[in-house]
Order: structure tokens, then C-alpha cells, then sequence
């Protein structure tokens, strides 16, 4: 298992340098001088000569790349054209948002996807698992924003519970966690549906399994078969989809966090495309990126923890 770790984890070093050299030829993609496209209607001469030197871009192609690689390295993700900030201080602001938001959201999804998915598997004779499995395609047919916009409408127009706007006071954990609910539920919801469809079949082959069938030879008890035995098999896709589901859930998170004005890294890159503020919009998809490949060599990894079967050969 050792052997397939460094493996894999050296398999992320090409894959974010490859990163890196789309994002750095995205300004070759600019039509016309990306500095004066940079600026807008407010470029001078003066201005355009000094955003030139500050992002190299007066250099030389390899020389450009060179410095962009090395700053990269160093931690320094450039500098914003507008504000004047550091990029790795903005993303570092805005990055903690997102990810509680993403992590509350995956939480939930699987903790409820998965019970769902196995109970309506369980009791498959029973309505339980029609009522189970309606829900899980409407929940799949539902997108992130239209999920937002009705829980918004419901519960901060029509009952007005719960906080529409923002994220918390900050160090007031009650508060963060209010105004958490509606977003995390919203980005979710599919999620929930996703996880419970997928848990509900994997679990139902896996009941049919011949070691299953020899357990209730042997008179164990149901329950005991079901989430002791099957579950621990059954849940190894939803490990697979979990993991690709963290790009996903970034790619929602952008319209959710600008449905409930959240301060998290999808609003940043958006509000960075509108303003032209290009090194925020490189810095910003680097750190997604980097997010989305160690989301997947983590599911990777955890495959054997939950399966000892699995060999990595």
C-alpha cells in the first residue's frame, strides 16, 4: 500500500504542472494586449507599462513562464491588478468559506445518502424503497442554484427562519453555523439523492452476494447482516463518487455562494472574471485544482481502510 501512495502522489506533480501551463498560456489566449484588456477604459500608457513589469509580461515567453513557475513555488501567486493584495492573501480569506461549506455539504450528502440508500435497500419489499428512490431523482433533477433560490424564498421570504445573506459573525460559531444551513443544504441536496440511488443498488447486489446468503444461513440477525457485513462492501462506490463529487461540489459552491453572498473562492474567481483581475482568477483555479487532485488521491487511499481486500498491485 506504501508503494501505491508514493505512486499516486507522485502522479499529482505532472498533473498540477500541467495545471500551471494552461493557466500561464491563458494569456496568450487574450486577444489583443492583456495588460490594456486587463485594465479597461482605464489603461494609460503609464499604467500598461507598469502592469507589463509587474507580471513580466514585457518578457519573453520562457522567461514569463520561468518566473510564474518560480513564484508559484514560493507560494506567490501574484499580485491583484485592482485591489493591490497579495493573491494568496485574498484566496486565503475567501478558501476557509468554501471549504466548511464544502465539507458540511459532503458530510451531510453522505451521511444521509448512504442511510437512506441502505434502510430503502433493506426493506426493498416494502414503500420504503419507492418513496427512497422518488426522492433520490428528484433530488439528482434539482441544480445547486434552483435548490438555493426555493429554500431562500421558503425559509428567509415566506418563514422567515433562517439568515439569506453572509456568512456569521466571524468567531461566533452559532452564528457561522446558522448561516450555513440553507447554502450547505442547497449545494447537498443532489448530493443526498446521488448517494442514497447509488448505495440503495450497490447495496441490493451485495445482499445477494453468496456470503450474504450463507450469513442468514447461519441465522444472523438482519441488522447485523445488513450494517455489518453488507454495508461495509456496498459503500466502497460511494467512496469513488464522493471523491470526484469535491470538484463538483466547487463548481456548485460558485452559484451558491453568490446566491447567499458568501465570502468563498468560487465568489472570488467570478467577481476576479468580471474585474479582469486575472492573476486572482490563475491563483484561484491553481488552489480548486489542488483541491479537486488531493480529493481523489484521499478516495483513492481509503479504499483499503474500508476494504482490506483490495491490493494496490
Amino acid at each position: 500500500m506504501l508503494k501505491y501512495i508514493i505512486k499516486r502522489t507522485l502522479w499529482v506533480i505532472p498533473t498540477l504542472v500541467g495545471v500551471l501551463i494552461i493557466l500561464f498560456s491563458l494569456t496568450y489566449l487574450m486577444p489583443g494586449d492583456p495588460a490594456s484588456i486587463m485594465l479597461g477604459p482605464r489603461a494609460t500608457p503609464e499604467l500598461v507599462e507598469d502592469l507589463n513589469k509587474r507580471m513580466h509580461l514585457d518578457r519573453a515567453m520562457p522567461v514569463r513562464l520561468g518566473y510564474y513557475l518560480l513564484g508559484v513555488a514560493k507560494g506567490d501567486l501574484g499580485t491583484s491588478v485592482w485591489s493591490g493584495h497579495k493573491v494568496s492573501s485574498l484566496i486565503a480569506d475567501a478558501l476557509p468559506h468554501t471549504i466548511l461549506l464544502a465539507i458540511t455539504s459532503l458530510g451531510i450528502a453522505a451521511l444521509i445518502g448512504i442511510l437512506l440508500g441502505t434502510f430503502a435497500a433493506v426493506r426493498r419489499e416494502s414503500p420504503i424503497g419507492g418513496v427512497v428512490t422518488i426522492f433520490s431523482l428528484l433530488g439528482v433533477a434539482v441544480p445547486d442554484f434552483v435548490a438555493a433560490l426555493l429554500l431562500m424564498l421558503l425559509f428567509c421570504v415566506q418563514i422567515p427562519l433562517l439568515p439569506a445573506l453572509g456568512a456569521g459573525v466571524e468567531g461566533d460559531l452559532v452564528d457561522i453555523a446558522v448561516h450555513l444551513i440553507l447554502p450547505a443544504t442547497a449545494l447537498g441536496i443532489g448530493w443526498v439523492g446521488y448517494l442514497s440511488r447509488l448505495n440503495q443498488e450497490s447495496m441490493l447486489d451485495v445482499l445477494d452476494s453468496d456470503y450474504i446468503r450463507t450469513a442468514r444461513a447461519f441465522a444472523v440477525p438482519k441488522r447485523a447482516i445488513a450494517y455489518r457485513y453488507a454495508l461495509k462492501n456496498a459503500v466502497i462506490p460511494s467512496i469513488t463518487v464522493i471523491g470526484l463529487g469535491v470538484g463538483k461540489l466547487l463548481g456548485g459552491a460558485v452559484f451558491v455562494e453568490i446566491i447567499f453572498s458568501r465570502p468563498g473562492l468560487g465568489k472570488l474567481i467570478v467577481d476576479a472574471v468580471y474585474a479582469r483581475d486575472f492573476p486572482v482568477v490563475q491563483g484561484g483555479i491553481l488552489v480548486a485544482t489542488i483541491l479537486f487532485v488531493f480529493a481523489n488521491l484521499i478516495a483513492d487511499i481509503s479504499y483499503a481502510f474500508v476494504d482490506p481486500r483490495i491490493q494496490y498491485d
